[in-house]
């Protein structure tokens, strides 16, 4: 039997789920942090720190290098299930709702979100529009820190204005494909890298 996953705009592409299913799927929906990482009452809300949110330098490294050479493979990206789900070292946050969300984002989000959202892409130093890449913030008073990939293949940091639109749309793609990521198979992102460059 195949199996299909449906990306945001209604188009279905084949999946193949993972040889060890879980035994039920956790949801990724927005509730208040409960680990106090991100809510501290009578506090400020810690900031968070880019360098310290990915699970390993070398896979953010690689993503960084490669990531505009990926959106122009994007296409490629989009048609094929395993690289949409390959997962990204990437760990989002917002004051008082921690990662909810956000979680587990994957190279399909975020190509889908760079194609379809305007909030998606912040100007460099010279006016350039980059990819975002990084969203952390207050969702209350949208202070935000937050990142994008420069054409140096580099993460900088930025602040970026109507923050809202960055992070809610982020969240509402992400949280489309809560289920999908825990059911379907992936690459790795050096396999996409591999097989695509």
């Amino acid at each position: 039997m195949k199996h299909y996953l449906e990306l945001s705009d209604g188009t279905c592409i084949e999946a193949y789920l993972k040889s060890e299913l879980p035994e039920h799927i956790t949801p990724d929906t927005f509730e208040p942090d409960t680990t106090g990482e991100f809510l501290q009452m009578g506090t400020k809300p810690k900031r968070f720190k880019r360098n310290t949110t990915c699970t390993t330098e070398a896979e953010l490294a690689l993503f960084l290098k490669y990531a505009h050479r990926l959106i122009e493979k994007g296409d490629e990206i989009l048609g094929d299930s395993r690289m949409f789900l390959a997962p990204l070292p990437i760990r989002n946050g917002l004051a008082y709702l921690g990662t909810s969300g956000m979680r587990n984002p994957t190279l399909g989000v975020y190509i889908e979100w760079w194609r379809n959202n305007e909030a998606a892409w912040a100007d460099d130093k010279s006016g350039t529009k980059q990819p975002l890449y990084y969203i952390a913030g207050s969702p209350l008073s949208g202070c935000n820190k937050c990142a994008y990939i420069g054409s140096d293949g580099e993460g900088h940091t930025t602040s970026v204005p109507h923050f809202s639109r960055v992070w809610s749309t982020f969240a509402k793609l992400n949280t489309h494909y809560t289920e999908a990521k825990q059911l379907f198979d992936a690459y790795t992102l050096k396999e996409v890298i591999e097989r695509l460059l």
